[in-house]
């Protein structure tokens, strides 16, 4: 108990011994009330709840020991500390008695003033530090019982000595049926399941170990704590249980939300393949039937709106292009067809290629490659073009009239190791520091000052950055921002020793309407009605002989009629697919002997498959005519 002033009762029924010790324990410092029966020891202690009384074992109404027997019965005086004194039962058999009585002390009289004062500041040190630790013990279980978090002591064989309230409300069980059972058990019959449980969870004590369990509907997190004992041993041990539903919970939507975003990514990149197959059948009905225009007309009949649909479904094709090619990186389908390759050879087919749109729109291209440094690398000629074609293309779109754009190449020696660094350059509307630093991320563009007649999708540069990492080398952009020009530079690991092998000769194909240019019978298999007629009429027109078939069925039934040279056999067809025809015409009469191309609306999807089903040649749609005049013509 806790008083400004510890108050002391004294208790006797002689005036002289109670005024002895009185003026002894007054004089020591403390208060001290005075009675002289055991009544009055009852109601002074129930009024003023002393820390100590002294009392006299021989009293006129109630006897000390009586006495001391109701203070201890009555709970709110039973903490009151009793010293029994007297001078006429002193004997040891009257010492136990009184002891046994509930007595804290027992002194005979005549008593020595330090020893008593002795003794009563033992036995008020000895009250308080009960006190404390009365007090101590509600607070500790105040706080044990408001944590949140489910909390047990297991002793030495895992059963549980403590547990709090969470704790006993997560188990949905009362103290007395959780004190003393196995936590083992508790956790098996909270689970529902005789299933084993971790570690932590049962019998071992001396590991701190954290596992995951679910117990009615809701996880919890299982912390296992060893509580040791003198000299290391491990004498019990700590279980807390951390409800972690809403973490689990988020867990397993944001788990569900990847699930939903790969499926919506790959049927993005489904709608994307089924977009480009729709797309190219078009593209091609129009490219060949421009091609059979332009063949059809005298001379100097190209009109000028002739040339603007050609170049504008070429630019469509690109951009169909571009846009699977970016569908294709991110699911990991790009594969690069290695090889030695004249990176000079490419810069000047690309610029060849591109120079007449820049011409176009009156833009000076200045070249500069070295004249006798070895260009040679190992990569894939298709896909490096593809590089400087979208770089020179991004130059093109965002230079004004009369700009100039820059295509150089230059080798830079780092010990051993060489590596071409290929700048393109130009004057148009630059960059700002904040586009500079995402330009190459997808469907980013420059904010554009020409009501988007630039047009474009934003990929071309995702893509060239993607492409030259693939060949092992990195792309830049630099600009002193905007109105004053941007130029990318590539960087790419060139060979050491730049000796490639002699390529064979190529005997040049010869060209339509000589003696070498020989009719072809062609079988060409082709739902969509436009791609079909026009491929008809241009097969025609180069003197061969064509035979349509709508679907698949109707081309595996005219195929031992006619027993074609060639088959064009588009792979999307209804009913029978394109690699189902080619495994039927492989099988017939003659199969083995006819040269198979496989027309696609899908890019390089389905390469490898048409290997397998028998196809000669891969070819994307939309054909380009004078590629497949040329494969006609050097067919043996």
């Amino acid at each position: 108990m806790s008083h400004r002033e510890t108050i002391l009762l004294n208790i006797n029924d002689n005036e002289a011994n109670r005024y002895v010790v009185t003026r002894m324990l007054r004089a020591a410092g403390f208060q001290v009330r005075e009675g002289g029966t055991g009544a009055d020891a009852l109601r002074l202690a129930a009024e003023v709840l002393p820390d100590l009384i002294i009392l006299d074992v021989k009293l006129p109404d109630l006897n000390g020991i009586e006495v001391c027997r109701r203070l201890k019965a009555e709970p709110r005086t039973a903490g009151v500390a009793v010293l029994h004194l007297s001078a006429n039962y002193i004997r040891p058999e009257n010492k136990v008695e009184g002891l046994e009585s509930g007595a804290d002390g027992y002194l005979a009289q005549p008593v020595d003033a330090s020893e008593l004062l002795a003794t009563v500041r033992s036995l008020l040190r000895m009250r308080r530090a009960e006190d404390e630790a009365r007090a101590a013990a509600v607070q500790w279980k105040s706080t044990f019982d408001s944590l949140g978090d489910g909390v047990c002591l297991l002793d030495g064989s895992g059963r549980v000595m403590r547990a709090n309230q969470a704790l006993l409300q997560l188990l949905g069980l009362s103290e007395a049926q959780v004190l003393g059972r196995p936590f083992d058990a508790l956790m098996r019959s909270a689970a529902g399941t005789e299933a084993e449980l971790p570690p932590s969870c049962g019998a071992v004590l001396s590991c701190h170990e954290e596992t995951e369990v679910s117990l009615g509907g809701r996880w919890y997190r299982v912390a296992a704590n060893p509580v040791e004992g003198a000299e290391g041993t491990v004498v019990g041990a700590v279980r807390i249980l951390t409800d972690i539903t809403p973490r689990r919970e988020l867990e397993d939507a944001l788990r569900q939300r990847a699930a939903d975003l790969a499926e919506a990514d790959r049927r993005k990149d489904e709608f994307l393949a089924m977009l480009a197959h729709e797309l190219r059948n078009p593209l091609a009905a129009i490219t060949n039937a421009l091609h059979l225009q332009a063949a059809t007309q005298p001379e100097s009949g190209e009109s000028k709106s002739m040339r603007v649909m050609m170049r504008q479904s070429q630019h469509l094709a690109r951009m169909v292009d571009d846009l699977l090619d970016v569908s294709r990186f991110n699911r990991g389908h790009i594969e690069l067809r290695r090889a030695p390759v004249d990176l000079r050879q490419v810069v000047q087919h690309s610029v060849e290629a591109r120079r007449r749109s820049l011409d176009e729109k009156q833009l000076h291209l200045e070249v500069a490659l070295p004249a006798s440094e070895s260009l040679w690398l190992e990569g894939d000629a298709t896909r490096l073009e593809q590089v400087v074609s979208n770089l020179l293309d991004n130059a093109r779109k965002y230079t004004e009239p009369g700009g100039h754009v820059f295509v150089g190449v230059t080798v830079e020696r780092r010990g051993q190791a060489r590596q071409a660094v290929l700048r393109v350059r130009d004057t148009g509307i630059g960059m700002s520091p904040e586009l500079r630093a995402r330009v190459f991320d997808l469907f980013v563009q420059a904010q554009q000052q020409l009501a988007r007649s630039s047009g474009g999708l934003g990929i071309g540069l995702t893509l060239v950055r993607r492409l030259v990492e693939l060949h092992g080398g990195e792309v830049s952009a630099h600009s002193e921002g905007e109105g004053k020009g941007s130029e990318m530079v590539v960087r790419l690991p060139l060979e050491v020793a730049a000796q490639p092998a002699a390529a064979a000769p190529v005997q040049a194909a010869p060209s339509p309407g000589t003696e070498a240019s020989l009719a072809r019978r062609v079988l060409l298999v082709e739902d969509n009605e436009d791609t079909r007629e026009v491929l008809r009429e241009l097969l025609e027109m180069w003197g061969h002989r064509v035979e349509v078939a709508e679907d698949g069925f109707k081309g595996v039934e005219l195929f031992p009629s006619l027993r074609p040279h060639v088959a064009l056999v588009d792979l999307g067809l209804p009913g029978m697919d394109g690699f189902q025809v080619a495994r039927r015409i492989r099988e017939s009469e003659g199969g083995r002997d006819v040269f198979l191309v496989a027309l696609t609306g899908y890019s390089g999807e389905h390469r490898t498959q048409a290997v397998e089903a028998g196809f000669n040649l891969h070819i994307v749609k939309p054909v380009k005519p004078d590629e497949l005049e040329r494969l006609l013509e050097q067919l043996p």
